[in-house]
């Protein structure tokens, strides 16, 4: 759960969620009009299948649109789906990447803290703090 409101957070402060949203709605609208056109596709739960299925790129085939009104919406919610996962990919790549580079800047900036501070620090502290400059030159 703690996850999944993470997710929300970065959805929300990166303005995802206006896309996401918009997914949904047109997923339900979809899902509505799907039983009107489609013969074989009788009930709201057999749409979302259907759709599910197809903007997941599963397709299992067990409904098949055959009208065009239900091919054309069929291809427009997959489309938009594989934007939205693209889309939340992204989002959480490109976040990570900025918390991974706060924290290199946080820790070279105690780094460097320390240095000003060298000819006050303990023989046990100059040792660490070597230590500490080794470990981060073998990283890079």
């Amino acid at each position: 759960m703690k996850r999944l409101r993470l997710l929300w957070n970065i959805i929300r402060t990166t303005g995802a969620q206006r896309v996401i949203t918009g997914f949904l709605f047109a997923v339900a609208g979809a899902g509505l009009v799907l039983p009107r056109v489609e013969p074989d596709i009788d009930t709201f739960g057999n749409a979302l299948w259907l759709l599910f299925v197809s903007f997941t790129t599963i397709g299992f085939g067990d409904f098949v649109p055959v009208t065009f009104a239900g091919r054309l919406i069929t291809v427009f919610i997959s489309l938009y789906g594989i934007l939205v996962v693209a889309l939340i990919t992204g989002v959480i790549v490109g976040y990570y990447n900025e918390i991974l580079r706060a924290r290199a800047n946080t820790s070279l900036d105690e780094l460097i803290n320390e240095l000003e501070q060298l000819p006050d620090l303990s023989r046990e502290e100059l040792l660490t703090l070597a230590e500490r400059i080794r470990r981060r030159h073998i990283l890079r």
